[in-house]
């Protein structure tokens, strides 16, 4: 029978994926295990295979197109075998439908017209008290933006003149400084959905000419007014793009606090010279602190832990992500688990994954299932900096650059090479003495790296 070609989940939170280009014509022949098409996610270009052999048929998606995880975009046909006679005549577009759901997962909800409703928009109707038969469905499903329609329509009928709007338009309007109403909705009754404000250009303005003015003297009108100028805009890739909106979500929705702790370094600086002299490995500072941060993490699990969906969830084992800046912005490749390797592990993985970034070959598991985050740049010689939470993640450690300073060392004053840690938390996952004392067993380890191995 024909082999359908699926929009892949690349990621646990991937909802939709955009297909970048086919690698093989419609009409042409595929083997099993050739690059079949390019699907681009939040996170990573990823090259997707064929799984069956034989020849590519009824393609629904093109290049640039949005598809749900789980949508059939294609079919694979063996010699003989013609297409599905529902899909036949289906060529031009996808239409968004859910993903069949697994064999042993319970029936997606449904209203009281048998419409199925995403679980999101379940919650989102219960919450508010609305009647899910009341909310129009697009595509057969009703998901969270109808929803948010329809709740921004109830609320305008008790406000005259209020703009239909989704809350997430609200919130990006807000943010731009756009006035909801200077922009045309393409959602339910005329709403105005994120992406409408997103597209939104505001119309040029026509300056008008002062008007002649009575006066005991001759006044000079002038006859033309130069318009303001303004800067070109810089063009962002998709990559930079997600990297706002993630962090822009991060900043509005975690509560963020911080803490700061100054370390001796001279254990950590002779700890590295060591090393590196058994080791056919480079060993920088950023290794032994992968180490030292992962042997706290294991002995303090709650700043390890992750908020999913209104509850803490703890990890089994630490993955620690390494923010790495490239053209296109910050990835986070993570080491899996970091806790058991050793140094020149840890040395080794993390060359490899910073090569791989700065080249564009992260593959989605390089990117996914981190648990907590270093970022350093003390190798640009900043002293000190707080860093956004990345979530689930319940915490992030900025490191400052290695400096003398003049310290207090017994009574008196002394120079010192010290190094400045802050770490940013989510209040959700962490309060302030779990995080104190996380911190504190991180510097020790820092100033005795000994104590590592107990």
């Amino acid at each position: 029978m024909p082999k359908e070609v699926i929009m892949p989940a690349l990621g646990m939170a991937q909802e939709t994926g955009e297909l970048l280009r086919w690698f093989v014509e419609e009409g042409a022949t595929v083997k099993a295990g050739e690059p079949l098409m390019e699907v681009a996610t939040d996170k990573v270009d990823e090259t997707i295979e064929a799984t069956a052999s034989g020849v590519l048929a009824g393609v629904l998606a093109k290049a640039g197109d949005n598809v749900p995880v789980g949508q059939v975009i294609a079919y694979i046909l063996a010699p003989g075998e013609a297409l599905p006679a529902a899909k036949a005549s289906k060529k031009a577009a996808v239409e968004a439908a859910p993903p069949p759901p697994p064999a042993n997962a319970a029936p997606a909800p449904q209203s009281a017209a048998g419409v199925t409703v995403s679980p999101v928009a379940a919650r989102m109707a219960a919450e508010h008290g609305i009647d899910l038969a009341a909310i129009p469905a697009k595509g057969g499903r009703i998901q969270k933006e109808d929803v948010a329609a329809y709740l921004e329509s109830q609320q305008s009928a008790a406000a005259p003149g209020k703009v239909l709007a989704s809350p997430k338009a609200r919130r990006l309007a807000e943010e731009k400084g756009v006035e909801l109403s200077a922009i045309s909705g393409s959602g339910p009754d005329g709403a105005v959905l994120a992406a409408d404000v997103e597209a939104w250009q505001p119309a040029a303005v026509v300056q008008p000419l002062p008007t002649a003015v009575a006066a005991p003297t001759a006044v000079a009108v002038p006859t033309s007014v130069a318009a303001p100028t303004t800067g070109a805009e810089i063009p962002m890739s998709r990559g930079w793009q997600v990297m706002a909106q993630r962090l822009t979500e991060s900043w509005t929705s975690v509560p963020h606090f911080y803490l700061v702790r100054e370390v001796a370094a001279s254990a950590l600086q002779a700890w590295r010279v060591q090393a590196q002299s058994r080791s056919d490995v480079k060993i920088t500072v950023s290794d032994l602190l992968v180490k030292v941060t992962a042997v706290a993490l294991s002995r303090h699990p709650r700043v390890n832990a992750s908020w999913i969906k209104g509850q803490i969830v703890a990890n089994p084992t630490v993955n620690l992500g390494l923010a790495v800046a490239v053209e296109d912005g910050l990835l986070v490749p993570v080491l899996h688990g970091a806790d058991g390797l050793g140094l020149r592990e840890i040395a080794s993985k993390r060359v490899a994954l910073v090569e791989r970034a700065q080249s564009g070959k992260l593959a989605m598991n390089d990117l996914t299932g981190g648990t907590f985050t270093i970022s350093n740049l003390g190798m640009f010689g900043v002293d000190a900096f707080n860093a956004i939470v990345n979530p689930p993640q319940a915490a992030i450690l900025a490191v400052g650059k290695i400096a003398d300073r003049v310290v207090a060392v017994d009574g008196q004053p002394a120079v010192r090479p010290m190094l400045t840690l802050t770490l940013s938390c989510d209040h959700r996952v962490v309060d302030g003495a779990r995080a104190a004392r996380f911190l504190d067993e991180l510097a020790g380890l820092i100033e005795d790296p000994l104590r590592a191995l107990e």
